[in-house]
């Protein structure tokens, strides 16, 4: 009786042993799969999310000629414009695109759309500022208008419409001042 429980215990711990190396084996393909896909990086890069816009600006006779540019190479975007005056004076705005009304006003935010699309590479067309009743004591060049533009990536809502997100901020990291810039 004393051989039958030495057997059983030697018999316990080789399958024990056994199943131990079967579950290694086991795990062993998806530890050497992790050792091969993972990788390590370091440093930063600067992301562009999407589309780059350029302001285009042409002064003539009291009227502001301002153009945007799309300067991705790939994405399209949404653009706007805000243009401040901080003198006394009336502007008025003029929209004289070939096809129609593109440069549309908002009230609600003061923000001129432009209405289509615009793809990359490409550029709106024009919106003409003029500053209008100037007085005759007025220095024509020192006049300063200010004009923001804005772009936002094309992004599609659940049936597919294009729309704009203007919410959204992306930012760039910034790898010599160590933080985010808004863009």
């Amino acid at each position: 009786m004393g051989m039958k429980k030495r057997i059983n215990r030697k018999a316990i711990w080789a399958m024990s042993a056994a199943a131990l190396c079967m579950t290694g084996a086991l795990t062993l393909e998806h530890a050497a799969a992790y050792f091969t896909t993972y990788v390590s990086a370091g440093g930063s890069q600067i992301v562009h999310l999407g589309s780059q816009t350029e302001l285009n600006e042409d002064v003539s006779d009291m009227t502001k000629h301002i153009t945007v540019t799309n300067t991705s190479q790939i994405s399209d975007c949404f653009v706007r414009v805000k243009v401040f005056y901080g003198g006394d004076l009336a502007i008025s705005y003029q929209d004289k695109s070939e096809s129609g009304n593109l440069w549309r006003y908002s009230k609600e935010d003061e923000y001129w759309y432009y209405s289509p699309i615009l793809p990359a590479g490409e550029s709106t067309e024009v919106l003409y500022v003029k500053i209008g009743d100037l007085p005759e004591d007025f220095d024509r060049d020192s006049f300063n208008v200010v004009v923001i533009q804005e772009c936002t990536p094309v992004i599609y809502d659940e049936t597919g419409r294009a729309t704009a997100d203007w919410n959204t901020v992306y930012t760039d990291y910034d790898q010599t001042q160590g933080e985010g810039a808004d863009r």
